[in-house]
């Protein structure tokens, strides 16, 4: 360590131990919540009910894993009570939602804070002049599953962590780094983004520290009354000075900024990070300048015990039972992923598209410029930005035409039209990734490069159910120039037993599919049994698309597509 890196933190440890009443600091509303399930209680009724009458339910959880709510849809309300620390008085304070399905409405001390749309993102509301500091305080959270999407199960209620945060006037809201290796100079280029908000009624001068790896910058900020401001620090070292990520030596760094003021630390905001770089070039996928063809399964967040909690055990287990599969890359879900989900992943290697539940032939979100998908989208990546096992982002998936047959569909005008503005939208918002959609389309008998957006793909991502073969050559044939990954692969369920197999067709169909050079992969749909209402589900509740059941027990698929596997595996 450089003698200025070393005079940096020492003098930070002195600011840190004179000032130690500052600073952010979090208290955790996780536990056990009060708990009503009624679609036709009214909001007043709700307000001043008798709490200690509701019956009790886990938060993070959801109500459908209860026998009693097992096949519950609409409004489930949620209560507790809590005390806010004296000394948070006078200060900035939130209360953050990691993700409530569906739909959100939320109250304090009987007052509306507001409402939140999209079961996986989070969010949150400023409570500062609401709380009481001296006393108890009542929130009521209704949450709403009637909206659903896909053959997934519409697990309902709060579904991840709720927290109350504590702030100063100002605070950092995000950061975003990203981190580039230049391998014909040798060198990473860095560019952190840091956002900056502050809700202070006069403007106010800092001092803004960040620490990439192990260096220190700094600059000085003054900050207007109620502005939000991106503050941007660039930085290029040499490519010696850092290990790549990537799937077999998934190396982390550690990114630190600290937001001073008045020789007190206000706030700190900690991520960590991977040197990466993710190119689509021609027909082939390449990380970090060598051309990758990776395989990978579909998760589905799901399970009979945790619904789509994601406990770290679960994530753990299905994450490591991939990844003993051969497994990779993949888009693993139709909805954005778990925070805890994407950490692993970054940890052990596996890469991942994130996609928003944008699904099937009549979505309604599907229409240019659409306020709420642009919201999910812009929710996902603010969240995820920093993780380098996200290597791109999915607008939809299987939009199609509902009345044409099935190998005459192509996307509606409105599909389309919406498909062309996300893309844009997505470039606005991260154009260091690849961008995709994931169409069940690409290959139908009027499809062409008029109405399907394959200009501004960087990764044709398509699904198969039969005829893999055929599928991808008349992709290809449609869309020449650009890598083509087989997002989802299947052939019919393959059932809930131990005995339950791959069909012989999917095993030629890979087999095959091996040797096309501008296919770059594949993922199975899926690793596990999923519950679902979908048409076509059995009379278990469970579609069995998994080469593990529900509950994680393997079937004989399981050794058939780890044999598979192994040929597709790293690098080319």
């Amino acid at each position: 360590m450089n003698l200025l890196n070393r005079f940096f933190w020492v003098s930070l440890f002195f600011l840190l131990i004179s000032c130690q009443s500052h600073g952010p600091k979090e208290m955790s509303l996780n536990g056990s919540w009060n708990f009503l399930a009624d679609n036709d209680i009214t909001e007043p009724q709700v307000l001043t009910s008798d709490f200690t009458q509701w019956t009790h339910l886990p938060v993070p959880g959801n109500w459908d894993t209860q026998e009693d709510y097992s096949t519950y849809t609409g409004k489930g309300y949620y209560q507790r009570n809590f005390n806010i620390p004296a000394d948070w008085k006078g200060k900035q304070v939130r209360i953050k939602f990691d993700a409530v399905y569906q739909s959100a409405k939320v109250w304090l001390n009987g007052q509306l804070l507001g409402t939140h749309v999209g079961g996986y993102t989070p969010f949150e509301f400023n409570i500062s002049e609401i709380a009481h500091y001296n006393g108890e305080n009542s929130l009521v959270v209704q949450a709403d599953n009637t909206y659903s999407r896909g053959a997934w199960w519409p697990w309902g209620g709060i579904s991840r962590s709720v927290s109350l945060l504590c702030n100063e006037s100002v605070r950092i809201a995000y950061q975003h780094i990203t981190a580039t290796p230049d391998f014909e100079r040798k060198s990473v280029d860095f560019m952190v983004n840091i956002v900056l908000e502050n809700n202070a009624n006069t403007s106010i001068q800092m001092q803004l520290q960040t620490m990439i790896a192990s260096k220190a910058l700094q600059k000085k900020v003054e900050l207007a009354a109620g502005a939000h401001q991106t503050i941007k620090f660039e930085y290029t070292a040499p490519l010696t000075d850092f290990e790549l990520w990537d799937m077999h030596h998934p190396n982390l760094y550690h990114l630190e900024t600290k937001l001073i003021g008045e020789d007190c630390v206000w706030d700190v905001k900690q991520d960590h990070f991977g040197v990466r770089k993710i190119e689509a070039i021609g027909e082939q996928l390449f990380l970090n300048n060598k051309p990758i063809r990776l395989n990978g399964m579909n998760r589905v967040h799901d399970h009979p015990n945790f619904g789509n909690t994601e406990p770290d055990k679960l994530i753990k287990m299905d994450m490591d039972g991939i990844k003993a599969l051969g497994g990779h890359f993949s888009r693993l879900m139709h909805a954005p992923l778990s925070k805890n989900l994407l950490n692993y992943c970054d940890s052990i290697g596996y890469l991942v598209i994130q996609e928003i539940p944008v699904w099937g032939d009549d979505d309604p979100q599907t229409f240019a410029h659409n306020p709420q998908t642009e919201q999910w989208m812009r929710e996902m990546i603010q969240r995820d930005y920093n993780h380098p096992c996200v290597i791109g982002w999915s607008v939809g998936n299987e939009l199609r035409d509902p009345v044409a047959p099935w190998g005459e569909k192509s996307l509606t005008k409105d599909q389309y039209a919406y498909v062309d503005s996300m893309l844009d939208f997505l470039t606005s918002q991260d154009s260091s990734r690849l961008k995709t959609y994931v169409s069940i389309t690409a290959y139908g008998k009027y499809t062409d490069q008029t109405n399907e957006p394959y200009e501004k793909l960087d990764l044709i991502c398509i699904n198969s159910y039969g005829n893999a073969v055929g599928l991808v050559e008349k992709t290809h044939e449609k869309f020449p120039g650009k890598p083509i990954f087989l997002s989802e692969i299947g052939r019919k369920q393959i059932g809930g037993k131990p005995e339950s197999e791959l069909s012989e067709q999917l095993v030629n169909d890979l087999n095959i599919l091996r040797e096309y050079p501008y296919l770059v992969g594949y993922a199975l749909w899926s690793y596990n049994d999923y519950r679902s209402g979908y048409k076509g589900t059995p009379k278990s509740g469970f579609r069995e698309w998994g080469v593990v059941d529900a509950y994680r027990q393997p079937k004989k698929a399981f050794a058939q597509i780890k044999q598979i596997n192994d040929f597709w595996g790293g690098e080319e």
